[in-house]
């Protein structure tokens, strides 16, 4: 039944989200609503078990792990699904997890049932419709994090195009049309070059018996290459453009902010949540286990620098905005620079840390923009003046979580964020000191911001804000279950991270050892697993504290 679980994982949202486009007519939205929440949490509860299965696996190999640098397992890949194209080059429908793929999916399924339960009260016009577009778009953001075939990766990656762009037009702002274009130029520009990217990577490591396309395969087959730099760094330059642009890596992240300004809340917090994630996956997927010498040679210092750059340069735009939606864009994108900044040491408690914040991150941006939402919803008006302040008592549930995350996000010990980011930190500490001391700014910049959004619309004197009708009743049993669910969720991974850690300890391990041994890497060999850096990096973080 395991091998079956990534098959149903797609299948489930996808035909969900089919009935619910082509047969509307035959049911009500009521009952419309119950099939969307439904089916997403048949789903959620899919993920969980495969994320048990992928951790059962990494301790006493229940499923066969393919011992490459990247720990894949291929679950389900029918024969008749195989298609031989010309020139020897075979495609497989092959699905897979391992520990990091399963926790993307756990985010995906998680953040689409969230956004799927509070939009039943604040999509008032054809949620059928929007329900089984989101559920489309979730189907294919699953497909990127199971295919285990780099083409099937690539259609994944597409495919989850159109759903995103129907959902950011159809249920947004007055403009949100004219910026739904916007988007898909950008990301459809940045697929040309990921392609040739895909075709240079199965080029480099192509066999006498043919070309491979599994990612286990290519790992495998870029473990013993002799490739050099020169052959992959160009592979690597339209790899980097091509996951650069999902990612929103500075400077191609110009279509973030008014893409999250103008979709609806609720799709926003899957934007933000999972599909910046996407570009990110893309690297552990690609680039660090089949580029090593491009990898080795331009992460540490140039894309180090960008991720630094990128938490300044959103903690500081943060500061400045006045509408929420467009301070939490910037913000996510500063968190996104930390966990750049992680990948790239290319060190494991590094790896370890990126990898673990891109799920933290996931968790704590979606429950923002859900509760951005929720506000938006009650006062009319996404101006953060407008909206009014000393809300926490018209609100008081929703202030309490609005605190929570707000300190999360800004990295309060015992939250989930805190662990992550620290890890990323620790981990390029041993590369470049230097970048990390300036990261550190972004850490007080978040701290800044975050209380003073929590000051502005929580506390103080309490005022209208905006004279437009508001609705005064706090979260509804829908908006609040999802968000109360996350917030125990952050809870636990902040209190026992190595819960979360330990099962993807094996991947990251893989994906870095062949830099440990390295002239450039000799500091790393101090470190010899991602428990003992974790446990390191903990003991010093009880001495630290917020600042005021």
């Amino acid at each position: 039944m395991v091998s079956l679980l990534p098959l149903l994982l797609i299948l489930l949202p996808l035909l969900s989200g089919l009935v619910l486009l082509c047969c509307q007519k035959c049911f009500d939205d009521q009952f419309g609503k119950a099939i969307a929440l439904w089916t997403s949490g048949i789903v959620g509860a899919l993920a969980v078990w495969l994320w048990c299965a992928v951790d059962r696996a990494m301790s006493v190999a229940s499923l066969e792990v393919a011992l490459a640098p990247i720990n894949t397992t291929v679950l389900y890949a029918p024969e008749f699904l195989t298609l031989v194209a010309p020139g020897g080059l075979t495609l497989q429908f092959a699905l897979g997890a391992d520990a990091i793929g399963s926790a993307m999916v756990l985010l995906t399924a998680l953040v689409s049932w969230a956004s799927l339960s509070v939009a039943t009260q604040h999509i008032d016009k054809r949620f059928k419709s929007y329900a089984g577009w989101l559920m489309l778009a979730e189907a294919g953001l699953l497909l990127v994090f199971l295919a285990q075939d780099i083409f099937l990766f690539y259609f994944g990656f597409e495919l989850a195009l159109f759903p995103l762009l129907v959902l950011i037009a159809g249920w947004g702002d007055d403009d949100s049309g004219r910026i739904a274009k916007r988007f898909v130029l950008f990301t459809l520009a940045g697929s040309i070059p990921m392609v040739l990217a895909l075709l240079g990577i199965v080029g480099l490591y192509s066999t006498p018996t043919g070309a491979v396309t599994l990612f286990s395969d290519l790992s495998k087959l870029a473990a013993t290459s002799n490739s050099t730099l020169e052959q992959q760094q160009w592979i690597f330059a339209l790899l980097l453009l091509g996951l650069g642009i999902k990612m929103a890596l500075i400077p191609l992240h110009t279509w973030l902010p008014d893409t999250y300004r103008a979709a609806a809340p609720t799709t926003t917090a899957l934007l933000a949540a999972v599909v910046l994630k996407m570009g990110l996956f893309g690297f552990f997927r690609l680039a660090i286990p089949m580029l090593p010498a491009a990898t080795e040679a331009y992460g540490p210092t140039i894309l180090g620098t960008m991720g630094v750059f990128a938490i300044l340069y959103g903690g500081l735009s943060a500061l400045a905005q006045r509408d929420l939606r467009l301070l939490l864009a910037y913000s996510s994108l500063s968190h996104v620079g930390f966990i750049t900044l992680g990948m790239f040491s290319l060190t494991p408690e590094g790896v370890a840390g990126a990898a673990l914040q891109m799920f933290n991150h996931g968790i704590t941006t979606a429950a923002m923009f859900l509760l951005a939402g929720c506000f938006i919803y009650r006062r009319g008006t996404a101006n953060i003046q407008n909206i009014g302040s000393g809300l926490a008592a018209v609100y008081p549930r929703m202030a309490i979580l609005t605190v929570f995350f707000l300190m999360a996000g800004a990295g309060m010990p015992g939250a989930s964020n805190f662990v992550g980011e620290l890890l990323a930190l620790s981990g390029m500490m041993v590369k470049h000191p230097s970048l990390v001391g300036v990261a550190i700014i972004g850490v007080l910049l978040g701290a800044w911001y975050s209380l003073k959004l929590a000051k502005d619309i929580l506390f103080g004197k309490a005022q209208v804000g905006s004279q437009r009708r508001v609705r005064q009743f706090d979260l509804s049993l829908a908006e609040w279950l999802p968000l109360a669910a996350m917030a125990v969720l952050s809870l636990y991974i902040g209190l026992w991270p190595q819960g979360a850690l330990a099962p993807l300890q094996n991947d990251t391990n893989r994906l870095t050892q062949r830099f440990e041994n390295n002239d450039a890497s000799v500091a790393v060999n101090s470190i010899r697993s991602t428990e003992q850096a974790t446990a390191t990096a903990l003991k010093s973080a009880t001495k630290m504290e917020l600042p005021h």
